[in-house]
C-alpha cells in the first residue's frame, strides 16, 4: 500500500514539475537572438533580480503565453506574448517583469479591467504569434503587430474597435466576439482601442461617420467609415452591407459600383435596419460623406465653395474659397491633402473629380475642409488652380 502511495505522489510532483516547466521564455540582449540570454520559467516581478532590467531587444517563447512589463511589479504597459520576436520595438530594452499569462489575478485570459482583453493572432484560427491589450493601442509598429492580425479572441463586456491605420484611423471594424478568421480587414489592422461609445445595435448611431452591418437590423460584423472609401475591396467589406446607421447631421452616398459609380443612395442622418428596402442589400461597393460645415465641426447642411468659373463641362476654381478663407491643402488635420481635397472640393460643387489642382503659396490663413479649423500665419498652405470635370 506505501508502494502505491508513493509513486502516486511521485506522479502528482512529476505532473506538477511539468506543468510549472511548460512556461517557458527565453530573453537575449541583442536582436535575432544574439547576446547574453536569460531563461524564465516563472513570474519575475523585478528583473534587476536576475540582471536583466531593461536589457532584453529579443526574446523566444518556448512554451505558453507570457504577460511582459515596462515596470517591476507588472505595472505600466504590458502585453501577452507567444513566439518569438526577433526585434522587439516598442519594448525594446524595457521589459522589467514578466510572468506566465495564466498566472494573472483573476480568470486567466481576462485583465478583470472594464473592458477586458482583446488577443489578436497573425494565423488563423488563433495561430501564430499573438499580442493581448487591455487597453487602446494608437500604433501597432510599437508593438511590433502593425498589419498582421489574422484572427482574434475577445473578453469583456463592451465591444472594441480595431482600424486600418495609426490612431485610429482609416476604417474600423467593431469586435464584440471572437473572430477566428478576420475577413474584413486581415493583415490590415493598425491600432484598436475600447469602444467607450458603443450602445446596443438598434437605433444607435455613430459619433460621426457610417456603421455598416452584414446581418439585417444592425446584426453581424460592423465595419466603420469615417472618410470615403471609393472601393470595398480595400476594407474586405464589398457587396456584404445589409444594415447601417448613419451619424446624426451627416449626408452619406452610397454606390453599388466601385469609384462612387452605378447606383447611388443619398442617406441623410438615417438608421436603415434593412438595405433591401433601397434595392441594395448586399450591394454597396463605395460610400463617401457630401456635408461639411467649415468653421463650426461637423453640422447639417452642405458647404458652399466660392471661386469657381463654370464652363460647358468642367469647373475651375483658382482660388478655392469658403465665407472668404482659403482653402488648405489638406484637411481632416493633415491625414488627406492635395488630390483628396482636390475631389472634395468638386464633389462639393456637384463636379465627379479633379483633373488639375496646384499647390499654393503661404498664405495668412486656410481652412481645413474636413473639421473647419482655421490656420493662422505665413506657414498656411492653400490648394489652388483646381479644374473640376462633370
Amino acid at each position: 500500500m506505501m508502494k502505491h502511495i508513493l509513486s502516486a505522489a511521485l506522479g502528482l510532483g512529476a505532473l506538477t514539475m511539468s506543468a510549472a516547466s511548460a512556461q517557458q521564455i527565453e530573453l537575449f540582449d541583442g536582436p535575432n537572438y544574439t547576446g547574453r540570454s536569460v531563461v524564465i520559467t516563472g513570474p519575475v516581478s523585478d528583473l534587476s533580480r536576475r540582471g536583466f532590467n531593461d536589457a532584453a531587444s529579443s526574446f523566444r517563447v518556448r512554451t505558453g503565453q507570457w504577460e511582459i512589463c515596462e515596470h517591476s511589479d507588472y505595472r505600466g504597459d504590458c502585453v501577452t506574448v507567444s513566439g518569438s520576436d526577433a526585434r522587439l520595438s516598442r519594448f525594446n530594452n524595457r521589459i522589467s517583469s514578466l510572468r506566465p499569462a495564466s498566472s494573472r489575478p483573476g480568470n486567466p485570459g481576462r485583465r478583470g479591467g472594464r473592458f477586458g482583453d482583446i488577443t489578436f493572432y497573425s494565423g488563423p484560427n488563433y495561430t501564430g504569434r499573438s499580442v493581448t491589450l487591455s487597453h487602446g493601442e494608437p500604433n501597432f509598429d510599437r508593438i511590433g503587430f502593425n498589419d498582421q492580425a489574422q484572427s482574434v479572441r475577445y473578453s469583456g463586456n463592451r465591444p472594441w474597435r480595431a482600424c486600418q491605420h495609426a490612431n485610429y484611423g482609416g476604417s474600423c471594424m467593431e469586435i464584440r466576439g471572437d473572430i477566428p478568421r478576420l475577413s474584413s480587414m486581415a493583415r490590415q489592422i493598425s491600432s484598436a482601442t475600447p469602444d467607450a461609445s458603443a450602445g446596443g445595435r438598434g437605433g444607435f448611431r455613430p459619433r460621426n461617420g457610417i456603421w455598416l452591418y452584414d446581418g439585417e437590423n444592425y446584426g453581424g460584423q460592423r465595419v466603420d467609415i469615417e472618410y470615403e472609401n471609393s472601393n470595398f475591396d480595400s476594407i474586405r467589406f464589398n457587396d456584404r452591407a445589409s444594415s447601417l446607421s448613419v451619424a446624426q447631421g451627416e449626408v452619406w452616398e452610397v454606390c453599388s459600383d466601385a469609384g462612387f459609380r452605378g447606383r447611388c443612395t443619398t442617406i441623410r442622418s438615417e438608421d436603415v435596419p434593412s438595405l433591401s428596402r433601397l434595392g441594395l442589400n448586399n450591394g454597396i461597393s463605395s460610400a463617401r460623406r457630401l456635408d461639411h460645415n467649415p468653421g463650426g465641426g461637423h453640422g447639417g447642411g452642405y458647404y458652399q465653395i466660392s471661386g469657381g468659373v463654370e464652363g460647358v463641362r468642367t469647373i475651375f476654381f483658382p482660388r478655392p474659397q469658403i465665407n472668404g478663407t482659403l482653402i488648405a491643402r489638406c484637411m481632416d488635420n493633415g491625414r488627406r491633402c492635395d488630390a483628396s481635397v482636390a475631389d472634395a472640393i468638386c464633389r462639393a460643387a456637384g463636379a465627379r473629380d479633379a483633373v488639375h489642382y496646384e499647390r499654393g503659396y503661404g498664405n495668412s490663413r486656410t481652412v481645413d475642409l474636413g473639421t473647419g479649423t482655421q490656420c493662422y500665419g505665413g506657414q498656411c498652405q492653400p490648394i489652388t488652380d483646381v479644374l473640376c470635370v462633370e
